[in-house]
């Protein structure tokens, strides 16, 4: 497909590909068709991912997507203003449940550690939450996570030695976004997934950002769903304005 241009490219007049996918069915509303927008970008500044994502784009890596899915906008970008948001009762409760676990902020790195438990994560979600079948072997790991045009960070928990949780994020110059996350689920009950969130609020808190991305949310999906838990919390609109989740 030949490129077009776009907002952020007009100043270099560099094209940049995109590509979208036929539809398919949608992995969080089954009911649904699907239809996702791709580009890959070489080079990307912090601004101009913040942008992006200020337009609903997402990225793994040097891949950016998003939904451009016909008669459904249910895939809503949610972001938590640091400044203002306070753990509610529940999620206090989990931090004091887990303050035995030590949190060390990195670099992303893949090891074999990361890989089996990210899929010891995956495989639990797959029965629990009806997910599609996912291996990543340890290219497939750095592509996704460890490969980056801007600036990234790994937000790792341990359980003395053990590994129990990773959150992997992105920095611009007003954001840390949660790219993905994933745990030990023989630690769900002790809200450890929770807990890794509210360490993506902390280190956002840390680096004197203004917001946490946590990715899209979907009000019927029951994997997305709770992010809204964290509030207060804003919505990005269909019109390119953040709202806030009770507008």
């Amino acid at each position: 497909m030949p490129g077009r241009y776009n907002s952020l490219d007009m100043a270099s007049k560099t094209p940049l590909p995109t590509w979208t996918t036929p539809d398919h069915e949608c992995e969080y509303l089954h009911d649904r068709p699907a239809r996702m927008e791709y580009c890959f970008a070489i080079e990307l500044t912090p601004e101009e991912y913040e942008a992006r994502m200020n337009a609903g784009w997402r990225k793994f890596g040097h891949l950016l997507f998003r939904p451009v899915c016909t008669g459904c906008s249910e895939c809503r970008s949610i972001r938590i203003p640091v400044a203002t948001f306070a753990p509610s009762r529940s999620q206090t409760r989990t931090l004091r449940r887990n303050a035995d676990l030590k949190v060390v902020l990195g670099w992303p790195s893949v090891d074999a550690e990361r890989l089996d438990l990210y899929h010891g994560y995956h495989a639990a979600q797959e029965g629990i939450r009806g997910w599609s079948a996912s291996t990543k072997s340890e290219d497939d790991y750095a592509f996704s996570f460890v490969e980056n045009p801007v600036p990234s960070a790994e937000i790792a928990v341990y359980d003395d030695d053990r590994l129990c949780a990773i959150v992997l994020t992105d920095i611009t110059p007003n954001t840390v976004s949660g790219v993905y996350h994933f745990y030990d689920p023989a630690m769900r009950d002790r809200g450890i997934g929770v807990f890794s969130m509210l360490q993506t609020i902390e280190v956002a808190r840390q680096m004197n950002k203004a917001y946490a991305y946590f990715g899209y949310y979907v009000a019927d999906s029951a994997s997305l769903a709770y992010k809204a838990n964290f509030r207060p919390c804003e919505l990005l609109g269909g019109d390119g304005q953040w709202y806030p989740f009770d507008h």
